[in-house]
């Protein structure tokens, strides 16, 4: 069935059906002209609020991923900007556009992408929009979160002398973009056989990991003095982090954590896999920063999360910038810079 032969009301009852969850603060969820939320119980707790919007064609290429995946990630990837501040995902507002042929079934698998995250992650679905798009599917999620004042951690906080620490393996997301892109480039059917060699790096492409315990777990002790969720790629990332607490860095680059799939990835491909870690972005991953007399406390962390948890370089006064050192301390230049929409 088509959503044009169902009309807007009856989708959005049927999206509605997924969300059964209420929690703790919703007054009044979806079918009313505006959610109501209780104030926080707790006077010491801040309310987070962030939106990314997903478009197709620019964000994604909907022969990539399932309908279950776009969900999956549209949620995923505003998840991870609330854990990077130290919080807690609470209230999900949702506005969409689809064109009018778009299957039923489509939508229902994108709204259970959503859906199961909000379960594992207790995130209340309060209202949103669904519109006519004339080019593609649009995804627009603002989700408001919380967190109290002594865990809140921001971008600013980052002193010369500071540790610089990253969770996971990075550019396995941009390798696996790689992947995918080049079966399109060549025309041809996706070849399984290729797929499951790199099964790894193209799921981490699609389905990006949550890392709500281990940022938690990261500021509850006291650990970071800033953290930035890995959207954009370590040089882009890492620069935001440096603006805002006006330092420098240093990063080792025998030091940033790459997985073997990567490595053979990028032999595969001909690229470098530094490449991808630095610049290639969308891996979701923490980027933190702490004091040295952390790394006891972040090697215990580490054997409790089982991921890794890397020291990759440290934070410098400003005047030396930020440079990228080799084992022989020279310094490198790098032709991807993180991604940009302009």
């Amino acid at each position: 069935m088509l959503i044009s032969n169902l009309g807007e009301v009856e989708l959005i009852k049927r999206i509605s059906r997924q969300f059964p969850y209420q929690g703790e603060g919703v007054r009044v969820g979806i079918g009313d002209d505006t959610a109501v939320l209780s104030p926080l119980p707790d006077a010491d707790r801040l309310t987070l609020v962030t939106k990314d919007i997903l478009v197709e064609g620019v964000h994604f290429l909907t022969h990539f991923l399932t309908p279950y995946q776009l969900g999956r990630k549209a949620l995923a990837v505003n998840i991870s900007d609330i854990v990077a501040m130290g919080g807690i995902p609470r209230h999900l507002v949702t506005a969409v556009g689809f064109p009018p042929d778009t299957e039923l079934k489509t939508v229902e698998e994108i709204y259970q992408g959503m859906g199961e995250l909000c379960r594992i992650c207790f995130i209340n679905l309060i209202g949103g929009d669904t519109v006519n798009s004339p080019r593609g599917i649009i995804i627009s999620v603002t989700l408001l979160g919380e967190v109290e004042e002594k865990n809140l951690i921001l971008r600013s906080g980052a002193e010369a002398g500071d540790l610089i620490g990253v969770t996971g393996n990075l550019g396995s997301s941009a390798a696996g973009l790689d992947l995918l892109m080049q079966e399109v480039g060549e025309g041809k059917e996706r070849d399984k056989g290729h797929a499951s060699r790199f099964q790894s790096l193209i799921k981490s492409h699609l389905e990006p990991p949550l890392r709500l315990k281990e940022a938690r777990k990261i500021v509850q002790s006291h650990l970071a003095t800033s953290m930035i969720d890995l959207s954009d790629g370590i040089i882009k990332d890492l620069g935001e982090i440096a603006r805002a607490s006006q330092v420098g860095a240093k990063v080792y680059l025998d030091r940033v954590p790459l997985g073997p799939a990567l490595e053979k990835a990028s032999s595969f491909l001909g690229n470098d896999p530094l490449e991808y870690a630095l610049g290639g972005g969308e891996d979701y991953e923490l980027l933190f920063t702490l004091k040295p007399v952390g790394q006891e406390k972040l090697k215990e962390l580490a054997h409790e999360f089982q991921v890794p948890l890397n020291i990759i370089g440290e934070i410098t006064p400003p005047e030396e910038g930020i440079k990228y050192l080799d084992k022989e301390g020279e310094e490198r230049n790098f032709s991807r810079k993180g991604y940009t929409h302009f």
